[in-house]
């Protein structure tokens, strides 16, 4: 592994070491800061990311599931087994209109099939704008949480040492962070590694309490503290190490507060095609798909990332869906995990009506993604549960994503008891693509970062013995293809 150390990486490290706490409040720098953390020409885009992650490691097998393989099977998976699809339903090159919920949901390549859970993909899928990718993992992998999930995060399999996020990096080192009161945004209870680095950018955990000091929209109180605080730092005041820096801090905290006020993010009067199904199912009243109440947190972050992306300069935004460490009782139908991929299912297609109701072109400029640390052992274990393994599925949607079924078909996939689904140590599911290809694919091609910037955010891509970009044997002997034809 090549580990790349720059200039603009030491200015940041040192810049974090110098102003501790409150540089962490920070959306904007000095000018020789910027120029220090930006490099090459600043890209011009309206691309929108927004990111999903699935913590606990989501079962690929159970999700995007190879009924082609006889050793996926009953015996393999006695309470987790899902029969393949009714050939009198099935169709081809689409996912079946009216599907037999009690069997694999036909994905017309004659190998693969859905959760019946995620049935609400259906329209994303069919539109050609869905796109599963199976067998995803990376080299060595880790099968502790909080290691792998860290490596996804920042971008470095194996590397405890880089403390900034690969969606940060993605924002700050193509200079998609100046200039705009949110470059990026997370909504969820607590920051995710993927957008932290020495620039704070936002998390909002309740983004109806977001405001300044606790003090009302608008009012005397409010006009009294900004204009104290304007004329506190106005000339004839001495000049003071970081002035500058603090004041910059709090102006773009004030701006960011009011246009997040401006885009009605406690609204909720988003609609599917029918008038009356809530988008969100935020709570009771808007609950009309009848998930349980314990999805209304998810789908309000979801929401206001949602809605940041689209009435925003926002470039990347992400939540999280906990709950997919499925040792215990996973449920093949009803259970643990299907009711969690009911709702990823239905976040897809609510956020592609969203975003298509605001402006086609928004769902042109869009990519959602998902993310999880790693998939489930191939043989059920004694607790009807999974165990951590290695490969599992991402999610892409977008208008413009080159929707289908990437490495799960007679032609890739290896068949049998000592094929794909037991390639690693005869019990895991091996991969053949690795998330920094995809990854790496959005935020060049995606996003707008050139190539050698793309080798600082993403370092394995300055490795020619990772083949990230044109696959090959992966360090740990593995074949993977390389970049996904994703767009």
């Amino acid at each position: 592994m090549i580990n790349l150390i720059h200039r603009r990486r030491f200015l940041e490290r040192s810049l974090r070491l110098a102003l501790g706490t409150a540089a962490s409040a920070s959306l904007s720098l000095p000018a020789c800061f910027r120029r220090a953390l930006a490099a090459g020409a600043l890209p011009v885009t309206n691309k929108k990311l927004l990111f999903i992650f699935l913590r606990g490691g989501n079962d690929g097998l159970n999700t995007v599931i190879p009924w082609g393989d006889d050793a996926y099977s009953a015996t393999t998976r006695p309470s987790l087994y899902l029969p393949p699809p009714d050939p009198l339903t099935s169709v081809t090159g689409r996912t079946p209109d009216h599907p037999d919920l009690t069997r694999v949901i036909d994905l017309g390549n004659g190998f693969a099939g859905l959760h019946p859970a995620l049935k609400d993909l259906g329209p994303v899928f069919n539109a050609g704008q869905l796109a599963l990718l199976h067998r995803v993992a990376y080299s060595k992998q880790s099968r502790s949480h909080f290691d792998s999930q860290r490596y996804w995060e920042n971008g470095v399999p194996r590397d405890d040492y880089v403390s900034d996020g690969v969606f940060y990096r993605a924002v700050v080192d193509t200079g998609l962070y100046q200039g705009r009161q949110f470059p990026a945004v997370s909504v969820q209870s607590s920051s995710p590694l993927s957008l932290q680095g020495a620039i704070a950018f936002p998390n909002l955990y309740n983004p109806a309490r977001y405001d300044l000091l606790g003090l009302a929209d608008a009012g005397a109180d409010k006009a009294k503290l900004l204009a104290a605080t304007n004329a506190g730092y106005a000339i004839p005041y001495p000049v003071k190490d970081n002035r500058d820096l603090i004041f910059a801090t709090g102006k773009q905290l004030e701006s960011s507060i009011d246009a997040l006020k401006t885009i009605g993010v406690t609204g909720n009067a988003f609609f599917d095609q029918d008038g009356v199904t809530h988008l969100f199912p935020v709570d009771t009243a808007s609950n009309q798909k009848k998930f349980s109440g314990s999805a209304f947190g998810f789908f309000s972050n979801l929401k206001t990332a949602a809605q940041v992306l689209a009435h925003t300069d926002a470039v990347v935004a992400g939540t999280q869906l906990d709950g997919f460490d499925t040792h215990t009782h996973q449920g093949s139908l009803t259970g643990n995990q299907a009711q969690l991929l009911g709702w990823i299912g239905w976040a897809f297609y609510a956020l592609r009506r969203y975003f298509l109701d605001v402006s086609p072109q928004l769902w042109d400029d869009t990519v959602v993604v998902t993310l999880s640390e790693f998939g489930r052992t191939s043989k059920e274990n004694g607790s009807l549960g999974t165990d951590h393994a290695e490969a599992s599925v991402m999610f892409l949607a977008g208008g413009k994503v080159a929707g289908g079924v990437y490495q799960c078909d007679n032609h890739s996939w290896k068949l049998g008891p000592t094929g794909s689904m037991f390639l690693v140590n005869n019990r895991y599911l091996g991969r053949t693509i690795d998330y920094r290809s995809v990854l790496g694919k959005l935020i060049r091609d995606h996003l707008g970062a050139t190539q050698t910037q793309l080798e600082t955010i993403l370092p394995g891509y300055a490795d020619p013995l990772e083949h990230l970009q044109n696959g090959g044997i992966a360090p740990d002997g593995f074949p993977i293809i390389g970049e996904p034809a994703i767009l």
